[in-house]
């Protein structure tokens, strides 16, 4: 069986999918004089630019409404020189694993690159794609996601644009803490994909090892979960055994921009480093190294880049 083409794409970008859910926990337990949180922020900043009616209403009758309405400005203008990066990405939580955050609104894409497909050779290469978007509120109810995998751009045994649907719920139940529950590969397009309808559950939680994000090692991401379809061992797979395996990641911030991830996919050891460097840019970009206790044929090495919108 060849590599799991769906969790090389869509799954390396989806941190970009849930920056309020990552950066809560990160800031909110600062006390009210230090730095302002991103996410904090940012909403400031939104309910004054995409409602601008409630100064008219909030000012009618005043006599002074112009000094007030500059006041403000200077306010958010002073917020934005602070030390924060409004617009910046968030480094990877998994490598291929889902994990307990998703997103709620907004739009994402993702493109990765692999330089070899499991038990296939060295020439067998191909690029993968992944889209999606948001829904709901994880944070009151549940939100959900709604995503393709093209899982090839015509370099293998598949058509161009082949691919499969997938769906997820998540809830952030706590701080830093979330659970998701998904259906990877529900339907498929075409030539579909290397992995088989999977379902799964999936938790997540952040543990804050140091006061400020912006320190080295200031936080760990641990994720566990338990599915089937690609999820399952090898041994499962070739014995065409639909049965449940247990997965999980560990994700270590080792800079602001930069996490260091180890995971059990559940059928062989992946690492991988994921890299936010743009400080007004939210672009994700990974690199991981798969197959690294011997399942298929040697270890084979990933690329990924991601954003959300």
């Amino acid at each position: 069986m060849r590599t799991l083409t769906f969790a090389c794409s869509t799954l390396l970008f989806l941190p970009l999918l849930s920056l309020e859910a990552l950066a809560n926990p990160v800031d909110q337990s600062q006390p009210e004089s230090s730095v302002h949180s991103e996410v904090e922020i940012n909403h400031q900043v939104e309910n004054v630019s995409e409602d601008p009616s409630t100064f008219a209403a909030d000012n009618t009758g005043w006599s002074n409404s112009n000094n007030e309405i500059e006041d403000v400005k200077l306010q958010l203008q002073n917020i934005r020189q602070r030390n924060f990066t409004p617009s910046r990405g968030v480094p990877s939580l998994t490598i291929a694993n889902p994990y307990g955050f998703g997103s709620d609104r907004g739009f994402y894409s993702g493109l990765s690159y692999q330089f070899s497909n499991r038990n296939e050779g060295e020439d067998s290469d191909d690029a993968t794609a992944g889209f999606g978007m948001g829904f709901g509120n994880a944070q009151k109810l549940v939100g959900a996601e709604l995503s393709y995998t093209m899982a090839s751009f015509g370099q293998t045994n598949r058509s161009f644009g082949s691919g499969a649907f997938n769906f997820k719920l998540h809830r952030h139940i706590g701080n830093g803490w979330g659970i998701a529950a998904g259906w990877n590969n529900f339907l498929s397009v075409g030539d579909g994909t290397d992995s088989d309808d999977s379902l799964y559950l999936s938790t997540t939680k952040i543990l804050k090892l140091r006061d400020k994000v912006s320190s080295p090692f200031s936080r760990m991401a641990v994720t566990a979960g338990i599915g089937n379809g690609q999820f399952r061992t090898e041994d499962d797979i070739n014995n065409d055994n639909n049965s449940f395996n247990p997965f999980g990641s560990v994700a270590f911030r080792v800079a602001r921009p930069v996490s260091f991830v180890t995971e059990w996919t559940g059928q062989d050891l992946a690492m991988g480093l994921s890299a936010s460097p743009f400080r007004t840019l939210p672009l994700t970009l990974n690199f991981g190294a798969r197959d690294i206790a011997g399942a298929g044929d040697g270890v084979r090495f990933i690329f990924g880049i991601g954003t959300g919108f």
